[in-house]
C-alpha cells in the first residue's frame, strides 16, 4: 500500500472515532492537520495513541484507488472540447488510451478517480487556449507531465510516483496559451480546498 493510500486509511479512522464520539470537533481538526504532516506509516500510527480499538466493522468503505480496465473494453481515442463552454468527465467511465483535450475559453475537466484505466496507460494531449483543462488523478498513479506555457499555467501537482512498478502512467503532453493545464492527484472525495491545504502542509 502506498503511503497516500496509508494517510486516507488514517483520515477515515479519525472520522470512525469521531463519529463514536472519541474525539471532539477541535480534536478531529488538529489531527487532520497531524494526518497531512506526517511523513512516516509510524508517524500515522502515533496519531492513534489514546484511542480505543475500532470495531472491524466501523470502516468499512474500501479505500478507492485507480482500476484496470479490462483488455477489449477500451476505447481506443476520444477527443474533448470546450469552446466558450464546459465538458466534465467524472465518475465510473472507460478512459481511452488517448485523449485529445481542448479547452478555447472555456473548461475541460477530467476526473481519474473512479475510471478504469488501460494497464498500458494514458496518453493526453491538453490545449488550453484563454481556458483551463484540470485533470485529476486518484493516488497509486503516476503522471509524466510535459508542455508548453505562454502568459499561463502548465503544471504537475501529483504525488509524483506510483504505488507499484506497473501501475499505468498518464502522460500528459500539450500548450497553454494564456490559459492553464493542470494535472493533480487527489484523495478520494477531497475538495479542492482540501487538496490545497493538504500540499500547503506537506510542503
Amino acid at each position: 500500500m502506498s503511503f497516500e493510500l496509508e494517510r486516507e486509511r488514517a483520515v477515515q479512522a479519525l472520522c470512525a472515532h469521531f463519529a463514536q464520539d472519541h474525539l471532539t470537533t477541535q480534536e478531529l481538526e488538529q489531527r487532520f492537520e497531524e494526518v497531512y504532516r506526517a511523513s512516516s506509516p509510524e508517524e500515522l500510527r502515533r496519531l492513534m495513541t489514546g484511542l480505543p480499538v475500532l470495531a472491524p466493522t466501523v470502516v468499512t468503505t474500501p479505500l478507492p484507488t485507480f482500476a484496470i480496465a479490462a483488455s477489449g473494453g477500451v476505447p481506443r481515442e476520444k477527443r474533448y472540447l470546450a469552446l466558450m463552454g464546459e465538458v466534465n468527465r467524472q465518475g465510473r467511465w472507460s478512459v481511452p488510451a488517448y485523449m485529445k483535450v481542448s479547452a478555447i475559453m472555456g473548461t475541460v475537466r477530467l476526473d481519474l478517480r473512479e475510471a478504469e484505466v488501460p494497464a498500458s496507460g494514458v496518453d493526453i494531449d491538453a490545449t488550453a487556449v484563454m481556458g483551463e483543462v484540470r485533470i485529476l488523478l486518484p493516488p497509486g498513479l503516476h503522471a509524466d507531465v510535459d508542455g508548453f506555457a505562454f502568459m499561463a499555467e502548465f503544471s504537475d501537482r501529483t504525488a509524483g510516483t506510483a504505488s507499484t512498478l506497473d501501475a499505468p502512467s498518464i502522460r500528459v503532453r500539450g500548450s497553454a496559451v494564456m490559459g492553464s493545464v493542470r494535472v493533480e492527484t487527489r484523495l478520494p472525495k477531497e475538495s479542492a480546498l482540501q487538496a490545497w491545504k493538504r500540499r500547503r502542509l506537506e510542503g
